[in-house]
């Protein structure tokens, strides 16, 4: 009689039942993430490097292409995600609205990271030392209400100028159609994050003009969130809090993991270059901000004043509108 067969049944069994466990103990999250650049890329650290998992959390996984931010905002509101993880000057604006018709705004914020991630590029034939010789120029952008838009017409303001004061003529191009628009002149440079910037660069199609370092206290600003719905938050605040972490332990690994590895997600995330991502690395930290309040509150002085100063958003829009502080210090 073969004695083991049901120890190692019984083995079977437990693992099985173990197993079966944890799968009942994840929680379904559909995430749509904008799959614009490196700012972003603490997104796919997590999905590849099975964190959401870790976390309890069984992720669906949605990306939205550069340029259609707006559509991703949208469709969180729609309910097609649950989590979306993006800029967040589109959803400051839309609860701003419903604000202004004094109805309880549908979104909010969790989490912000990638603080600093414009850059303005310019073509390589234009002289440039100081954003007056923009004057009269044409400036790409991935949508007339990037933040991008929002962070370098702050970065104006600090020095007494606007958009319409130096006529800049803004036209929306995505993302990857920047580096053709500028190498035929139709435009004479852009904004955009990290690594579009730096093949500008190593092409020798454009050079970087403006980084973030050069912008200020705006250049300090988050410009991603982990943003939800507000009923589904208030029912889901586990999962709220298990995909935070999630994103917190992506953004370890991002200083962490050894960069060959680092690269294999950037490339599969971006389809960018090897040598075109190297460059661009030191320019970007996609991480979470771990002071919440004091990210948030670099982004009001700086982004949403830039709004307010617009009429982009209502003066009475304050930060309860758009954030829930609650999740903050999750682990």
């Amino acid at each position: 009689m073969n004695f083991m067969a049901p120890i190692a049944l019984s083995a079977v069994l437990a693992i099985s039942s173990w197993a079966n466990a944890i799968a009942q103990d994840s929680l379904p999250v559909r995430i749509g993430w904008l799959k614009a650049s490196l700012t972003t890329i603490a997104q796919p650290i997590a999905e590849q490097e099975g964190l959401y998992a870790k976390r309890g959390i069984a992720a669906r996984v949605t990306a939205v292409t550069s340029g259609n931010n707006a559509t991703g905002i949208e469709s969180l509101l729609r309910g097609d995600y649950d989590i979306y993880f993006g800029a967040m000057s589109e959803m400051a604006r839309l609860n701003a609205v419903a604000v202004e018709q004094g109805a309880p705004p549908p979104l909010v914020a969790v989490a912000v990271g990638t603080p600093g991630a414009t850059h303005l590029v310019v073509h390589k034939d234009l002289p440039f030392k100081d954003v007056e010789d923009l004057r009269g120029k044409t400036l790409g952008v991935s949508s007339l209400g990037s933040i991008h838009v929002v962070m370098f017409r702050h970065y104006l303001a600090s020095r007494g100028l606007t958009t319409e004061k130096l006529d800049l003529k803004l036209v929306r191009i995505s993302g990857g159609d920047m580096l053709p628009a500028l190498l035929t002149k139709q435009i004479d440079g852009f904004l955009h994050s990290q690594p579009t910037p730096s093949i500008a660069v190593s092409t020798g199609a454009g050079r970087v003009a403006l980084a973030p370092n050069d912008m200020g206290e705006v250049g300090k600003s988050p410009t991603s969130a982990i943003m939800a719905r507000r009923d589904w938050a208030s029912k889901n605040p586990e999962a709220i809090r298990r995909v935070i972490v999630a994103f917190e332990d992506a953004s370890e690994q991002f200083t962490t993991m050894p960069k060959d590895r680092l690269m294999q997600i950037a490339q599969s995330a971006t389809g960018s270059d090897t040598k075109e991502l190297e460059n661009a690395l030191p320019y970007i930290d996609p991480r979470i901000v771990k002071n919440f309040r004091e990210g948030v509150d670099i982004y009001w002085r700086t982004e949403i004043a830039a709004m307010k100063e617009r009429g982009e958003v209502i003066d009475k829009f304050n930060q309860s509108d758009m954030f829930d502080f609650s999740y903050a210090n999750t682990r």
